[in-house]
């Protein structure tokens, strides 16, 4: 009689393959590339190439072109997008224009992949080892937030006690460790970077306050940090000079519109750098004037002393 092996079952990592439920639910989850290995970003910390996907997971462009071509509208969704023509050429301008993004000057489109987009192709991504961790990190987390099912009820009342005290004591820390919290979770998102509005009040004082109108007019218009662009569907896009990157920098920020969903809208921000020279800037030029210097009259000579008292002075 001939015995027939059983199949080889699927790697539980595999689940995330199959899944598009549980690659939703897991989406959020993307300090998981971190955990795993650096990721290379383009200059404004947010963006990455397909190559530099590539180069994450170890594979060719090439695999990463065909994953996108399978799974075009979900890559969408998370977050991968293809620039063309103007939309390029605001994005390429903070670096330098589209040579220092490792394109022909002469090219018409870039596809982009911002964190989520890059963590999705992880977990499609089959002939990768590097995409198979990301995806067992992920599923090891989601398992550690499993409930514990208790065996009696005597047990259920042990667990839904001990549950009530942790929750009294979670909500305790978490009302005491709020504004500590929210700048952590601003550092994470943002870096060390802030919006205009918010470095106007930071640097409000009661002898003077400084509205975010005059910030921006002093950024755009007087120093000639950023320059200011229509976008097609109307709005204002604030975008930095290429030398001036160490100073502002875009957050990504996606605002769909009901007739441009897929309308992007990047916050132009304040780095640590920028703020410290936009209050060296603001001490200059609220520095009190010197008083200009009188001019002296040389002391007079012997003989005009002499015309003066001859004529009565």
């Amino acid at each position: 009689m001939v015995s027939i092996a059983p199949p080889h079952p699927i790697s539980n990592e595999l689940v995330l393959t199959e899944s598009r439920t549980m690659r939703a639910q897991t989406i959020e989850r993307t300090d998981a590339l971190d955990k795993v290995k650096a990721l290379v970003t383009l200059p404004d910390s947010f963006h990455v190439t397909t190559e530099m996907v590539a180069t994450y997971y170890e594979v060719p462009s090439s695999t990463i072109d065909t994953l996108v071509s399978s799974n075009f509208e979900e890559l969408a969704q998370n977050g991968r997008r293809v620039l063309q023509g103007a939309e390029l050429t605001a994005f390429a301008t903070p670096f330098g224009g589209v040579a220092n993004l490792g394109l022909s000057p002469k090219a018409r489109s870039l596809a982009v992949f911002n964190r989520k987009a890059v963590l999705n192709v992880g977990q499609l991504l089959t002939k990768s080892e590097v995409a198979r961790q990301v995806r067992t990190f992920l599923l090891d987390t989601e398992a550690e937030k499993t409930p514990r099912i208790p065996a009696s009820f005597s047990e259920a009342l042990e667990l839904a006690a001990a549950q009530a005290r942790e929750l009294e004591q979670a909500q305790a820390a978490l009302a005491e460790a709020a504004p500590k919290i929210e700048a952590h979770d601003n550092l994470i998102q943002y870096g060390a970077n802030r919006t205009v509005g918010e470095v106007a009040k930071e640097l409000s004082t009661p002898e003077r306050n400084i509205m975010v109108s005059e910030l921006r007019r002093l950024i755009v218009h007087e120093w000639k940090w950023a320059f200011v662009k229509t976008r097609e569907c109307g709005s204002t896009q604030y975008n930095p000079y290429a030398h001036k990157t160490d100073y502002l920098a875009l957050g990504e920020e996606k605002y769909p519109h009901e007739t441009r969903p897929d309308c992007w809208h990047a916050t132009m921000r304040i780095t640590p750098k920028g703020r410290e020279a936009i209050r060296r800037k603001l001490d200059r030029e609220n520095a009190p004037q010197a008083l200009p210097l009188r001019s002296v009259a040389p002391a007079p000579s012997v003989d005009e002393i002499s015309t003066m008292i001859r004529r009565g002075a």
